[in-house]
């Protein structure tokens, strides 16, 4: 089953239409569909395709051993000599494509690349060699590797300083899907859920294709959720280690780094972490940078300041989910948590987390798609027992120098959510608070994005400019 994708198969569709070889590195986080996407798009198009998969934890010995035996069956040999090196498996597989009709493109597939290039195996260097040698010289390959492991790929292939310096022509970074495509993945496989029932799946799950695969259309939403995060034999009850362990090297510094931003929804600077953390900001810096380049954290700039500092949060749904739910390791029936208060409040931050995720879709349904902006969480910390502090959750600044500025309040509410005298009052103290701070510079718009709508009595009617439904996204 294979949906949504479509710039990646556009991509994929420019690679092989080239007149040159290519050398593509695919990379995204565990289970996000990396594998599934490349094998789709060479049988879509019928190409001829040779796929390799690094095993974990196997040594040099039994990796080529698994290389020679897939050659052997793509090619129909019966016999080859004794191969124990990775130049001698690459020579073999050369030595069965040369023969072969270079009008047509061949796609050479390694996934799992980081667990073939084992300590010493030497495998890193035979690949460029194999590629410098005889695959660029041809017109006809398509040499995709793939991995998991964000580090390395991020190191070891793309930003590569030794022996595949240069050589990468392409890069495909997979993300999750969208709510748009999970909805689309749940009817097909048959599940027919409301769209609030999608939303709050996604809060769990996310867009992570192998976890929304292992969704039963046959039960429940709160009971998949029961019984794939709660359940002792869920696949996804012991997950998250499984994650960190599985996509970086070193993963303590990852795995700690998470910890602190899934628990604190607006955010820390570097440096913030760094203290908490108490280590070096710069020994945070490459990890910081891998959990962003692997879709886990966003950054944002500090809204409002000459010297804009950059803040990361976590935007990774499942990581969220995990903190706060399945890492306290407690007896849960979802069913009963689900109504509780304490989910109504977590759900709130996971609905605007999940706005925050979709800001270009509900840019084109505001009808400013093509406005170059930035987004932003704002506060104002009170400075005295006078004054009032705030804080906005998200803000859409418009950056062409119109001065216009989109408040967004994100709403996750059972029924018809409705404004009452206090609360407008606290939405124009917020906007005064704003205004003030920012000495009347911009022309501001209030807009609401809740699930089942907002109440139009006039309260709504003297504040708010425009409120949309999550649902038009989807």
């Amino acid at each position: 089953m294979f949906v949504s994708r479509e710039e990646y198969l556009e991509k994929m569709d420019e690679v092989v239409e080239r007149k040159d070889s290519s050398f593509v590195a695919v990379y995204g986080r565990r289970r996000v569909g990396k594998t599934v996407f490349v094998r789709h798009f060479c049988h879509l198009n019928n190409h001829f395709f040779i796929e390799f998969t690094g095993k974990r934890e196997i040594d040099k010995k039994l990796q080529i051993a698994s290389f020679i035996d897939i050659v052997k069956r793509k090619f129909s040999l019966t016999k080859t000599k004794k191969i124990t090196e990775w130049h001698e498996a690459f020579a073999l597989l050369r030595d069965c494509i040369e023969p072969l009709n270079e009008k047509e493109k061949k796609i050479i597939f390694i996934d799992e690349l980081p667990w073939l290039d084992s300590w010493k195996s030497g495998f890193l260097e035979e690949l460029s060699y194999f590629w410098n040698n005889f695959l660029s010289t041809r017109e006809d390959i398509v040499l995709i590797v793939c991995g998991s492991a964000a580090s390395y790929m991020l190191k070891k292939v793309i930003h590569n300083k030794g022996p595949l310096h240069g050589r990468v022509t392409d890069i495909i970074k997979m993300e999750q899907f969208n709510i748009m495509a999970t909805k689309e993945l749940l009817f097909k496989q048959g599940c027919k859920y409301s769209d609030k029932s999608i939303i709050e799946l996604y809060m769990v799950f996310g867009g992570v294709a192998k976890y929304l695969r292992a969704i039963s259309c046959k039960k429940t939403p709160h009971e998949n959720i029961q019984n794939l995060c709660f359940s002792k034999t869920g696949i996804l009850h012991h997950e998250y280690n499984e994650l960190f362990a599985s996509l970086f090297s070193n993963s303590k510094s990852h795995y700690l780094l998470m910890n602190k931003l899934a628990t604190h929804w607006k955010g820390y600077t570097q440096i913030e972490l760094a203290k908490l953390l108490k280590v070096t900001s710069g020994s945070i810096h490459a990890p910081l940078h891998e959990l962003y380049a692997s879709s886990f954290v966003s950054k944002t700039t500090k809204f409002g300041q000459t010297k804009r500092e950059i803040v990361y949060r976590a935007t990774d749904c499942f990581s969220y989910f995990h903190h706060k739910w399945i890492k306290p390791d407690k007896s849960i029936n979802w069913v009963v948590e689900s109504r509780s208060q304490s989910f109504r409040t977590w759900a709130g931050f996971a609905f605007e987390n999940i706005c925050h995720l979709h800001v270009d879709n509900i840019k084109e349904v505001l009808q400013i798609g093509a406005v170059p902006t930035q987004t932003h969480y704002w506060n104002y910390v009170a400075k005295n027992k006078d004054e009032v502090g705030t804080q906005i959750d998200m803000l859409i600044e418009h950056t062409n120098g119109s001065k216009n500025i989109d408040i967004i309040e994100c709403k996750y509410y059972d029924g018809l959510f409705t404004i009452d005298k206090n609360y407008k009052e606290k939405l124009i103290n917020k906007m005064i608070i704003f205004n003030e701070q920012t000495q009347f510079k911009y022309n501001i718009r209030l807009i609401f994005i809740t699930v089942n709508g907002v109440k139009k009595n006039s309260h709504y009617n003297e504040i708010v400019s425009e409120d949309i439904l999550f649902s038009e996204l989807l």
